[in-house]
């Protein structure tokens, strides 16, 4: 075991036959660490978990040993399955992060201020990286941390599940033509919510619900927008955004906010998002000449079951507009793998063939192509981190606008 390792490491008893298992079973799949022991990490644990994955856990590291074990155990049933690795102690993160043989990757939900720093330790020892959303405080630094990996050769990707779920893809070509999307995203947050969660922290995640749900759904309205082509994307979407209604916390962070994002060809991406609404997270598009609207009221948090919904509704006005008729149809979707397995499985498929490719093709940053390489999983991760991107170029600017009193920002 290398030094950095060593230093605050705990390996956990493994019993002959778990050991023949990462021996056999996952020799050939992407070992992951997880810095931190935060909620949405034992959904992802989880996840990474499943039979179909393609990645294992291989190592956890926490600023608690107590926490770090808990959270083995608790996600861990299977003996099997458990990572081999503990890091905890004040230090406990860049140990995992410089360790050379406790992990491939590293999957980080830490709170966005410290994004930089560890993705940037995370890519400088040669491991892939998937960041939690928001992935950063600003545009800025997000191109930062991508040009480091760009130099590194290793894949960088956000935490976004619905992206990978084979319902969006069929949710953004139900309407031919679309110029209207409008995503509410909220829930209710209790007392203590408001006094600790880290979302309402500036030292935390300082972009608030707009960092924390609108991210959803600006994500889904640039993937309308471009029909899913990433260099559309690339050539500049986006004309506009303003903040038109939007409260703060006592420490400046936004708690709910009414938003507009203003596309090019007169099309328009209203959102509702804040922690002070009871929870909904319904997103709908229509289109000009379009005969249906398609909605779907559990985009981000999806119902269990063997296929998911894409609701399309239409209404006639008769008798002189005096009576409305609804009509309406479903169309299903596979929910065969759940999207958060889809997405660890895309990311150890585009990581593996961004080691295999990057080395012997030349990135071009300025076309956001950060790894050289010509194969579909190559593209594919060049076109997902420009998604990620422009995301948070969106979000940028309309906490610019909440700084200026809700102005319109031209982007």
């Amino acid at each position: 075991e290398d030094s950095a390792a060593c230093r605050g490491s705990t390996l956990l008893p493994s019993t002959p036959s778990a050991m023949a298992a990462v021996n056999s079973d996952d020799a050939d799949k992407l070992a992951v660490g997880i810095c931190g022991c935060a909620r949405i990490a034992k959904k992802n644990a989880s996840a990474v978990s499943s039979p179909f994955s393609s990645c294992r856990i291989s190592a956890i590291a926490s600023r608690t040993e107590e926490k770090a074990t808990d959270f083995v155990y608790e996600v861990f049933g299977d003996e099997e399955q458990r990572p081999t690795h503990i890091f905890s102690g004040v230090d406990a993160y860049d140990n995992l992060l410089e360790s050379k043989q406790s992990c491939d990757a590293v999957y980080i939900p830490l709170p966005t201020k410290l994004h930089d720093a560890y993705v940037g330790t995370a890519l400088r020892n040669k491991k892939h990286v998937l960041l939690e959303k928001p992935v950063a405080v600003s545009a800025q630094s997000y191109r930062e941390m991508l040009s480091i990996a760009s130099q590194e050769g290793k894949f960088l990707m956000d935490g976004t599940m619905f992206v990978h779920a084979n319902r969006t893809k069929e949710f953004v070509k139900a309407i031919p033509n679309a110029n209207r999307v409008n995503f509410n995203f909220t829930f209710r947050g209790d007392e203590d919510f408001f006094k600790n969660d880290i979302r309402v922290k500036r030292e935390g995640d300082c972009l608030g619900c707009i960092g924390d749900l609108g991210w959803y759904c600006v994500r889904m309205g640039l993937l309308v927008f471009s029909d899913l082509k990433a260099d559309v994307l690339r050539k500049g979407l986006v004309k506009e955004v303003q903040v038109v209604n939007c409260e703060l916390n006592d420490e400046g962070v936004p708690i709910d906010a009414d938003c507009m994002v203003y596309f090019s060809g007169n099309r328009v991406l209203s959102i509702h998002c804040g922690f002070k609404h009871t929870l909904n997270q319904t997103v709908s598009i229509c289109g000009t000449g379009s005969e249906y609207a398609a909605t779907i009221t559990d985009v981000v948090l999806p119902h269990k079951g063997d296929h998911l919904n894409i609701s399309l509704s239409k209404q006639h006005m008769i008798d002189y507009d005096q009576i409305c008729i609804h009509d309406g149809k479903v169309l299903q979707s596979t929910n065969a793998s759940v999207q958060e397995v889809c997405m660890w499985h895309n990311f150890a498929k585009f990581a593996r063939k961004v080691d295999e490719e990057s080395s012997q093709a030349a990135a071009d940053i300025e076309s956001e192509k950060w790894w050289g390489g010509d194969s579909d999983e190559v593209k594919s991760a060049n076109d997902i981190a420009s998604y990620s991107l422009h995301t948070q170029i969106v979000l940028d600017a309309l906490m610019e606008s909440i700084q200026k009193g809700g102005v319109r920002i031209p982007l």
